[in-house]
């Protein structure tokens, strides 16, 4: 019986691990800058020289996807970081 609780637990951990691993901040933004739904990484880093730059338009833009990301600057700056490293 505690063999097979021991092993129950062993594998519902080695389920949670992958979970508990946090993505990089541009990696939120591939889910809808992949070219179809919204410009593609590459051609935002085209269009803006700078992460400064992207993120100012990001914080212009529009779109009403990107209303909950305009309010989190701090997400939007380590985004761009992360991007134009």
């Amino acid at each position: 019986m505690k063999t097979k609780i021991f092993a129950l637990l062993a594998i519902a951990s080695v389920a949670l691990i992958p979970s508990l691993s946090s993505a990089g901040e541009a990696d939120t933004c591939k889910g809808c800058h992949n070219g179809s739904v919204a410009p593609a990484v590459d051609a935002l880093k085209a269009k803006f020289k700078t992460a400064d730059e992207l993120v100012a338009g990001a914080k212009a833009s529009k779109n009403e996807m990107m209303k909950p990301m305009q309010g989190n600057d701090a997400k939007l700056k380590a985004a761009a970081a992360e991007i134009y490293k």
